[in-house]
This record gives structure tokens, C-alpha cells and sequence, in this order.
């Protein structure tokens, strides 16, 4: 990552408690000198060197040094790297010269350079604290022209004028904003606005041709985060770390971030008509940046990632009477997460919210590979990687996993609540489904674009049809699409039935051909990882065919999983004779000849437990086992260990032992789930989700897998998408308890006890005596909240009704059938 310096931004006037906007203007000022920096970066850490203001800072060939020039008031003026691509300056002018207006609020200093025109500098807090430390810009948001590959911005001071002026609102014009005061081709307007409690700026750019020029003219703007994440009509891309690289798309931008290395700038573009260019260390003094065209024409290759950036071409007509009117929203953070997606609603911890939205917004959307050409040249599929781009790829040119990768990183990119990015999700399950085989095998994985169907192991394993239905389920509970569901039902039927029909009418146990998830360890025929899982998943389909009207198919569906549920407790729980014979967890697996193995498989284990296999007792004597096992995350292990008896050469496909002495997000997201089952919030708070939690907010992006002794195995695929997924989906759906059903939303908190959810589509207002709930949908479900007054009166409202319901003696209240997309609220009486 790229190092920066602490800004020393002092607002005068200001106290840590004053979260009014303010407005100060500076104009010549005192200069202490240049401050020489490190890396080749303006921002970098200070050296030990001072140049005086009258001297003259080179750039040359050996001699051209990064830095700043300290003009008082902690204002760091005309920052260069060690590039050659700037004239010789002093600080003693740049200073005498400058004219620099300040606007705060409790998130966000934002400095704009008036004498040559910019955004210059913007640094942020979002805890609103006033704690100002670092830059979030690397180059500064400027207008540009590009003369034969190369940029030209020789600006001439810029008119400023105060529009608003009070504690809650801010909005200055700046007028006369020129790309070449030697040879002027455009001129603009820059009317730039900050309220209060914003963690955003508002940028509205005015302008129009000047000149008969063709030249390519842009918006530019370098950045510090690491990684870029651009959303397009056409579909998303991301890079990290890719050198001199651009991306010029030719689809229309929607959103841009970027985020890494403790700073995140994130722009709404719903309403700019201009083209998008994403930078990957190509500016100076920036990781990543953004350019957005406003004349001119791409030129070399566009829609792929390459270099070097030399990306626009002249027009070939003169655009003298074009103009643009656009107005951009830019959020800026501290921290590696886009604060777009923050409601000033949200109160949740400040840890919760940190690690939620890094992990919905940092791992998934990077690893979608849904634009034209991510996967092969001159096509669109839509699939999704299992890491982000850095800039290869972990299981380099593989896709679409759902055994049960995807079903993680999906679910968690449903859950930021952006419909765009619901929609790619959508694309990706589909996918899939277009190569289901005629007896339903869903692909294992694609090679390219290529989809092969058994695990790179070589097993068949019963996850990939299991985890896909799932992930296609999730998207019609989490947008409401009934109309998709009952049109895609027939596909998803196809799929399930690969799993129902290896179900046997004697046995009421699945006879399965391959492990669930583990696709190295060799299991099969009568397993207990299938047939848990099974239990659940028969269930949720069920739910789904009752939804569609097809009530008579979900209740045999319901009844093959109380079946099979009785089953494996009494073919596979861990009695005498069977397995270990110790009466405290389920086996491994029944060969046909009765003859068993049994590894103590946690990963089964809390599998039977979140599909409340077991009873509470049973339930309490499994975990009990677990927690004192070898490598347990209970007891400092990472979240979560796969088995207390270890899989050797002969346990697995080809002696590969690579899974064998590991721990695995998706894991310990079963295992979250059975904390919950038996009342277990301690466990679930200190040994799966905190150190999660933690880890997330530290490297925002984490390894394929943990430890024994806990941390991340260094030595496994890096920036993969597991655990930021279960960190956020823990956070969501178990902490929070908002899981959204296909017929019912249910609030039920684990842990807290009065709080404000509002993140994208989601939004949930909870306490013991009052909650308000709105999800997306086009029907109606019924509303359950946990936690509440017992035996009390509520009175529930929406938009079209209102009547009373009575909480039962645990305080769970659930309310009729109610609309989707409508405010719901339950106030006690």
C-alpha cells in the first residue's frame, strides 16, 4: 500500500464538538518551507529535510524531490511527486500566491485551491470526531486537457463567490475554471456544497467549448485507496495494484469507488452523461483514480484493463458548442469502506458498521467478472471470481463456484441492499443455470467460459446444486421479485432434484456420491455433511413451492426433511457400535455394509446444529465436544476448525492434504448458527465474530483460510472472498438478527437490544417496545420481532392498514401477511 503523511488540518474557530458547517478563505500566505516526503509520493512520510521557501525546487533527471509546500494554517500547497513531470517552483511564490477556500463539517476538511483551480485536498472522519489525519486525494480533482498523450493543466485563477453561508449549509462558485490560460478550450463553473452531518461534497460542473479545439478534455482525479471498483451498465470491474494501467469503459458509469489503505473515495455518476476511465497507479502521488471525458474519443484498446495510460484521442469533429451540465457526489472516509452506503440513521457500533460494510463492499464486488471481456475477449458472461483482482486472480480463469463459495460472496453482495448489484448477482446465478445438465448436475465450477462439473479434486459433490438454489433463493428474499421466482422455478426444481432424488425412500437419507463442501476429503454414501445439509434445504424449497401456490409439493418436501431429520439422528448420531460410539456428535458417514467412519466432522456437526437436527441437549453435548477439540476457535483456534480427527493422505482425493489441518469461513458461518440455536452468545461473540470483526477492519481484505493457533494461514490464497463475506453476513443476519425470508421477515437480535440498521434496501428500527421494518418486494409477508414486551399489545401499521397483535410469553410478536416495500411498525400499547 501507499504510505501517506498526517495532515495537521487546523480549523480555526473549531471545537471537537462543534459539528456546524464552516467556511474559512486564506489568501497570501506564509511560507515555512517544502516538505520533502518519501516513496515518490506528495503524501508520503515527511523526511528529515526542509528546503527553505526561496529555494527553488527542482525537477530533473536525479533531482526532482516529492513533497509539499507548508504555508501555514496546515495548508500543503502544490504537492509533487518525484516524477519529472513538473516546471521548478518555489515555495516562497506558491504561497504569496495562494488563494485557498476550507470547508468543514464533523466529517470532512475539504480544501480548494482557487488560485489553480482543484479539489484539492479532503480528509475525513467518519465518526464525525473531527479527527482529520489523512489525505483522501493523491492529485487533485482538476479539469485537464490532453495534448498529444500528455496533460495539460495550466489554469488561471479562479473568481469565488459565497452562494450559502449558515451553520447547516455551505455552497461556494467557483467561475472562470479555464484547462490553459495560454490557450483556453473550455471554460466551467465549479459550484461545490457541504452540509451538515455529511460525509459527502456535492460538485456541480457547468461548462462549454471555448476554442476550436478537438482536444480530449477531462475531469481528473487521483486517488490514495489501493483498489478500484466500477459499476457500469454493462457490468463491474475492479484492480489493485495493476501499474500505469487504465480502464476506458465505453458503458455508461453508475458508481465508482475505490478503497484501501485506510481511505476511501466513492462517486455517484447516476446522473453524469460523461465516459469513465479508471486509473491503477497511473497519476501521480495516487494508488488508483478516476477520469471522467467530456470531449474527445478513447484511443488503443477500451473495455479491457491495460497501459500505459495514454487512453483519449482527439475528436474528429471540433466541439466548440458542446456543453455539460453535471453534478457528481463524492463521499470520502478514513476508513476502507465507501460511506455512500452509510445512513446518518445507522447506529450501530462503530466496529459493526466498519467491518459490515468492508466486508460487503471490499471482497464481493471486486471479485464479479461481469463486464465485457473479463473473462475472454469479445464476450460478456456473467461470472464471479473467487478474489479480487490484485491484479491476477486466485484459481486464476475458474468462476463460479457454489460449493459453496459463491453462495457466500453472493449473498453478501445481496446484502449491501444496492439493486444494481442485486441484479448482478442475479446474472451470475443464471449463469450457471444455463449449463444445469438434463438430470439437473449444475456446473462444478467454468474453466473460462467453459463449465465443467466435477470439483477440481475430480469428486462430484452434492454442494454446488445445494448452494446454488440457495443463492437464487436469497436473491428472490432479499429484492421481493416474486415475478422472477415463479418464471425461474422450473430451472431451480431441476437443480434441487439432482440432490431429492439421491434421497432413498427406505433410508429417508441422501446416498451421496461426494463430499458437501470439502471437495478433497473423500465422503460418501450415507454422509452426515449431505444429509444435514439436506435437512434445511429440503425446507427452504419447500417454502419456495408454497410461495408459488404449489402447496400440495412443499408439504411432501416438508415431510421428506422431518424424515430424513429422524434419519440422521438415528443412522449417523455417534451411539455405541456406531463410529466412536461416545454418544456426543454425529459420524462421518454409514458405508452400505453398516461399516462406518467418523472424523468428528465439525463442519457437519454445526451443520445438523443450524438446521436444529439435534435437540437442545444433544445439541449442547456436540458443541461441548467441539469447543474442547483440537484446533477449536472456543479455544483459540481459527473460526472454524474442519476436524478433530485428521484427514491423511488416504482420507482425501490424491493425498491432498491441503484442507486437512485448516480452518473456514463458511464453517464458522454454520457455526454462528448453532450459537444461536442453543443460546450461545459469548462463543459467538468471542471466538467466531470479533475475531473476524477485527481482522476485517485491519486488512480489510483476508487469506482463503485460518489457522490452528488462529490468523490468517499466510500461505493460502490472498484478498479471497470467505471471510469478509461470513464477517458481514454474521454481522447482518445473526448479531442483528434481519433475515428475510421468502413469506417472512424476522428481526430477531442476538445480543443487542435497541438499534438503527440502515444500510442500502434495509431498513430497521428496533427496541423492546417499538420496531420499524422496510425491505424491498412486490407481495406480501409476514413480520416476526424477537425480544419484545411479553404477553403485550402492539399496535401495527403500514401504509394501507392498522391493527393490534399480542406478543407471546418470549416476547415474539408476528404479524399478518403485510406489503413489501411499505414502512412497518409495531409500537407497544
Amino acid at each position: 500500500t501507499m504510505a501517506r503523511s498526517w495532515l495537521v488540518l487546523v480549523a480555526v474557530g473549531c471545537t471537537l464538538a462543534q459539528a456546524a458547517v464552516q467556511l474559512q478563505t486564506f489568501s497570501k500566505l506564509s511560507c515555512a518551507g517544502f516538505v520533502v516526503t518519501n516513496n515518490c509520493n506528495a503524501y508520503g512520510p515527511p523526511t528529515n529535510t526542509t528546503l527553505p521557501c526561496s529555494s527553488t525546487v527542482p525537477c530533473s533527471n536525479g533531482n526532482c524531490p516529492s513533497g509539499y509546500c507548508d504555508c501555514g494554517q496546515g495548508l500543503q500547497l502544490h504537492p509533487v511527486d518525484c516524477h519529472l513531470n513538473h516546471a521548478p517552483f518555489s515555495c516562497q511564490a506558491v504561497c504569496a500566491q495562494a488563494s485557498v477556500a476550507r470547508l468543514t463539517n464533523a466529517h470532512l476538511n475539504v480544501l480548494i485551491d482557487v488560485a489553480q483551480p482543484s479539489l484539492l485536498q479532503v480528509a475525513a472522519d467518519w465518526t464525525g470526531q473531527q479527527n482529520w489525519s489523512t489525505n483522501t486525494l493523491g492529485q487533485g480533482l482538476r479539469l485537464q486537457r490532453i495534448d498529444a498523450g500528455q496533460a495539460v493543466y495550466n489554469p488561471e485563477p479562479a473568481t469565488l463567490s459565497v452562494l450559502t453561508n449558515t451553520s447547516t449549509d455551505v455552497r461556494i462558485r467557483l467561475s472562470g475554471v479555464v484547462d490553459d490560460k495560454a490557450n483556453p478550450t473550455a471554460t466551467e463553473t465549479w459550484t461545490l456544497g457541504l452540509q451538515e452531518g455529511d460525509r459527502f461534497v456535492t460538485l456541480q460542473l457547468e461548462g462549454s467549448g471555448t476554442g476550436d479545439s478537438t482536444a480530449p478534455l477531462v475531469h481528473s482525479v487521483g486517488l490514495q485507496a489501493t483498489s478500484i471498483y466500477g459499476m457500469f451498465e454493462a457490468g463491474t470491474v475492479q484492480m489493485r495494484g495493476k501499474s500505469n494501467a487504465y480502464f476506458a469503459a465505453t458503458s455508461r458509469p453508475r458508481h465508482v469507488y475505490a478503497l484501501g489503505g485506510d481511505s476511501s473515495v466513492d462517486f455517484d455518476l447516476q446522473q453524469d452523461s460523461g465516459s469513465a476511465v479508471l486509473l491503477s497507479q497511473a497519476l501521480p502521488s495516487s494508488s488508483t483514480g478516476l477520469q471522467i471525458l467530456r470531449r474527445g474519443a478513447f484511443t488503443g484498446t477500451s473495455d479491457v484493463w491495460t497501459g500505459p495510460w495514454r487512453p483519449f484521442a482527439k475528436s474528429t469533429t471540433a466541439l466548440t458548442a458542446s456543453a455539460w451540465n453535471t453534478t457528481l457526489k463524492i463521499g470520502f472516509n478514513n476508513r476502507n469502506f465507501p460511506v455512500l452506503a452509510l445512513s446518518n440513521a445507522s447506529t450501530l457500533p462503530k466496529d459493526d458498521i466498519e467491518a459490515l460494510l468492508t466486508g460487503l463492499y471490499g471482497s464481493s464486488p471486486g471479485c464479479l467478472c461481469t463486464y465485457p471481456n473479463e473473462v475472454v475477449p469479445n464476450k460478456t458472461v456473467a461470472q464471479i471470481a473467487t478474489t479480487i483482482a490484485r491484479p491476477s486472480r486466485g484459481y486464476q480463469d475458474t468462476y463460479n463456484y457454489f460449493d459453496p463459495d459463491n453462495f457466500f460472496s453472493l449473498t453478501a453482495l445481496m446484502m449491501t441492499g444496492d439493486p444494481f448489484l442485486q441484479e448482478q448477482a442475479r446474472m451470475v446465478v443464471q449463469r450457471s443455470g444455463d449449463f444445469l445438465k438434463s438430470n439437473g448436475q449444475l456446473p462444478h465450477h467454468f474453466k473460462f467460459d467453459v463449465p465443467t462439473y466435477t470439483a477440481l479434486s475430480g469428486a462430484t459433490q452434492t454442494g454446488p446444486n445445494t448452494f446454488w438454489v440457495k443463492t437464487a433463493l436469497n436473491y428472490a428474499r432479499m429484492t421481493g421479485n416474486l415475478t422472477w421466482l415463479k418464471a425461474y422455478m422450473p430451472t431451480l426444481r431441476s437443480a434441487a432434484n439432482f440432490c431429492f432424488n439421491l434421497i432413498e425412500s427406505d433410508t429417508h437419507l441422501l446416498f451421496a456420491p461426494g463430499s458437501l463442501m470439502i471437495d478433497v476429503f473423500i465422503r460418501n454414501n450415507y454422509t452426515s455433511d449431505s444429509n444435514a445439509m439436506l435437512v434445511g434445504f429440503l425446507r427452504e424449497f419447500a417454502e419456495a413451492e408454497e410461495l408459488v401456490g404449489n402447496v400440495t409439493g412443499g408439504a411432501a418436501l416438508r415431510q421428506m426433511a422431518t424424515d430424513m431429520s429422524k434419519a440422521v439422528n438415528d443412522l449417523l448420531w455417534a451411539s455405541p457400535g456406531r463410529g466412536l460410539g461416545t454418544n456426543d456428535h454425529y459420524i462421518t458417514q454409514v458405508n452400505l455394509d453398516n461399516t462406518t467412519r467418523d472424523f468428528v466432522d465439525y463442519d457437519s456437526n454445526l451443520i445438523a446444529l443450524a438446521h436444529e437436527i439435534p435437540t437442545l441437549d444433544r445439541a449442547k453435548q456436540v458443541l461441548a465436544r467441539i469447543d474442547r477439540g483440537r484446533c477449536a476457535a472456543a479455544g483459540g483456534g481459527g473460526p472454524q476448525f474442519v476436524s478433530e480427527v485428521y484427514y491423511g493422505k488416504d482420507d482425501t482425493t490424491s493425498g491432498n492434504i491441503g484442507d486437512s489441518y485448516t480452518a473456514m469461513g463458511r464453517i464458522a458461518w454454520f457455526d454462528a448458527i448453532a450459537r444461536r440455536y442453543v443460546n450461545d452468545p459469548d462463543t459467538f461473540e468471542h471466538a467466531l465474530l470479533g475475531p473476524l470483526r477485527s481482522d476485517v477492519i485491519t486488512y480489510t481484505w483476508l487469506h482463503e483460510r485460518y489457522q490452528c493457533a488462529g490468523g490468517q494461514m499466510l500461505n493460502r490464497t490472498e484478498a479471497y472472498f470467505e471471510y469478509p463475506s461470513v464477517a458481514a453476513m454474521m454481522i447482518r443476519q445473526i448479531r442483528y438478527g434481519i433475515e428475510i425470508g421468502l413469506t417472512n421477515v424476522s428481526i430477531c437480535p442476538f445480543g443487542p437490544t435497541d438499534f438503527t440498521y440502515d444500510v442500502g434496501n434495509v431498513y430497521v428500527q428496533y427496541s423492546s417496545k417499538a420496531v420499524q421494518v422496510q425491505v424491498p418486494g412486490e407481495y406480501a409477508k409476514s413480520y416476526q420481532a424477537c425480544g419484545l414486551l411479553p404477553n403485550h399489545v402492539y399496535t401495527v401499521t403500514s401504509r394501507s392498514s392498522s391493527q393490534q397483535v399480542t406478543s407471546d410469553a418470549q416476547g415474539r410478536l408476528i404479524t399478518p401477511p403485510l406489503p413489501l416495500g411499505q414502512l412497518v411498525t409495531m409500537v407497544a400499547q
